[in-house]
C-alpha cells in the first residue's frame, strides 16, 4: 500500500499498528485523520505499542507555523512471525519480521502420503530450525500462518501443529494468502479491490475488495480449479466431477 487507509478493522491497535507499518512515518495527528479516532484513543493505543518496543518515537516532521509533529515509525524487528505453505510435493517456511519482509526461508520435502502425526512432528522440527537460523528469541514470535490449497482439510492439522510447536497457528488459503501477501508489500499499488491468481497444485485467486478479503457466502470464492468442465468427469477431490 502507497499509504495509510481508513480503519475497517475489528481490532484499534492492531489497525493502528497497520496504518504505522503502511505510511512508514506518520504523526499521532495523521493517525486521527487516517483512522477517525479520537485523538486520546490513538495517545493510549500508542503509548501502549511504544511500551511494547513495537513502534518509536523518531524525528519531527517539518514545522508549519506550530509545534513540530513528533514522527512514529515501526519497529521492524520488535517481533517476527513464521509463515508455512503447506504442499504435498514440497513445504516451504519463511520468517518475517513485523514489516512482512522474509529474513529467513527454507524449502524442505512435501507432506506426500505420510501419516499427518509424522508430518507435525517433522514440521516442528523445520520450525525450530528456521527460527534458530536466525538467533531470534522464541518470546519474539508473534506466531504461524499455515497456508495449503485446501484449508478445510487441515483444521485439525493446524491444531496438532500449534500444539507441537508452541505457537498460536492461523489457517487459510493458499491464493487468499498470497492476496494479501500482494497488498501488505505494495505490490498491486494503492488500488485496495483486486485479484491475485495463483497458481500450484490447485489453480485459485485470492480476492479483495475495498481491503478486504472477500471469501463469498461458501468461503470458496476465487476457487477456479473448481469449476467444473465436464458434469461426466473424474471425480475431484472437493467431491464435485470434472473440476479445472
Amino acid at each position: 500500500m502507497s499509504g495509510p487507509a481508513r480503519v475497517t478493522h475489528a481490532s484499534t491497535r492492531a489497525a493502528v499498528l497497520d496504518l504505522i507499518r503502511a505510511a512508514g512515518m506518520i504523526s499521532r495527528v495523521g493517525l486521527v485523520n487516517a483512522s477517525g479516532l479520537t485523538g486520546g484513543t490513538i495517545s493510549t493505543v500508542v503509548r501502549g505499542l511504544i511500551d511494547e518496543g513495537l513502534v518509536a518515537e523518531t524525528g519531527h516532521a517539518e514545522s508549519t507555523g506550530g509545534k513540530r509533529r513528533v514522527m512514529l515509525q515501526l519497529d521492524h524487528f520488535a517481533r517476527y512471525a513464521v509463515g508455512v505453505h503447506l504442499d504435498d510435493a514440497r513445504i516451504t517456511y519463511v520468517l518475517t519480521n513485523l514489516g512482512g519482509a522474509v529474513v529467513a526461508r527454507i524449502s524442505r520435502a512435501g507432506s506426500g502420503t505420510d501419516d499427518a502425526s509424522v508430518v507435525v512432528a517433522r514440521m516442528a522440527r523445520e520450525v525450530d530450525a528456521l527460527i534458530d537460523s536466525v538467533g531470534v528469541e522464541r518470546d519474539r514470535i508473534l506466531g504461524l500462518g499455515l497456508v495449503s490449497a485446501r484449508p478445510s482439510e487441515h483444521h485439525e492439522f493446524g491444531q496438532a501443529l500449534e500444539r507441537a510447536t508452541g505457537l498460536p497457528v492461523v489457517l487459510d488459503n493458499d491464493a487468499t494468502a498470497a492476496a494479501i501477501g500482494e497488498h501488505w508489500s505494495g505490490g498491486v499499488g494503492a488500488t485496495s479491490t483486486f485479484a491475485a491468481l495463483y497458481m500450484g497444485t490447485g489453480l485459485g485467486a485470492g480476492v479483495v475488495l475495498g481491503g478486504t478479503t472477500h471469501r463469498g457466502p461458501s468461503g470458496h470464492a476465487g476457487e477456479i480449479g473448481h469449476a467444473c468442465l465436464d458434469v461426466d468427469g473424474p471425480r475431484c477431490w472437493c467431491g464435485a466431477r470434472g473440476c479445472l
